[in-house]
């Protein structure tokens, strides 16, 4: 299954595969989850990203609250089955400062779509492929935790009935650290 998801990562990252994925691919995604797993106590790259909704979210503008950042997509299915959880993630912390954004290489035009027929309640931020890439983001879903310093303290790659647990105690734990 692990297997999977990582072939599904770079099949929608390149269409132009037509073909399963290579050993050598999958490796490729494999180290990278390594590298974005090694992250965590690092500070998180500086950003200004543009939500769907034309807002500007960057790294000087959130100093002080705490970051939740979920890079997924629309043909995600494992993004797709924790949204659900996650809006309740958002509602619960939404008295809180806490910011929930949510990088997506897809366009404007199919995160539209898609929002047309499902609920997503974090700050959108569509068309950033070059975001994704920085950080090397290839399996999806991928969460970072941020503290109010820009500092990663978790990093939850893909989806189990564990994951959103898991980042609302991360993030109960640094409000409580406040």
């Amino acid at each position: 299954m692990k297997h999977f998801f990582l072939a599904l990562a770079i099949l929608q990252l390149n269409p132009s595969f037509s073909q399963e994925p290579t050993k050598e691919q999958i490796r490729e995604v494999a180290d990278a989850r390594k590298e974005v797993k090694r992250m965590k106590g690092e500070p998180f790259p500086d950003f200004s990203l543009t939500t769907i909704n034309g807002d500007v979210v960057t790294s000087e503008n959130t100093k002080g609250k705490i970051l939740l950042v979920n890079f997924w997509f629309t043909r995600c299915r494992p993004c797709i089955m924790e949204m659900p959880e996650m809006n309740e993630m958002v509602e619960e912390f939404k008295d809180e400062e806490v910011l929930f954004i949510a990088p997506t290489f897809d366009d404007v035009e199919m995160v539209d779509k898609f929002l047309s027929k499902r609920d997503f309640s974090y700050e959108i931020v569509p068309d950033e492929k070059d975001f994704c890439l920085e950080l090397n983001v290839r399996s999806y879903p991928t969460h970072f935790v941020i503290n109010a310093d820009g500092i990663i303290e978790k990093v939850v790659i893909g989806y189990s009935s564990a994951t959103v647990s898991t980042l609302r105690k991360s993030v109960r734990k640094l409000l409580d650290s406040k």
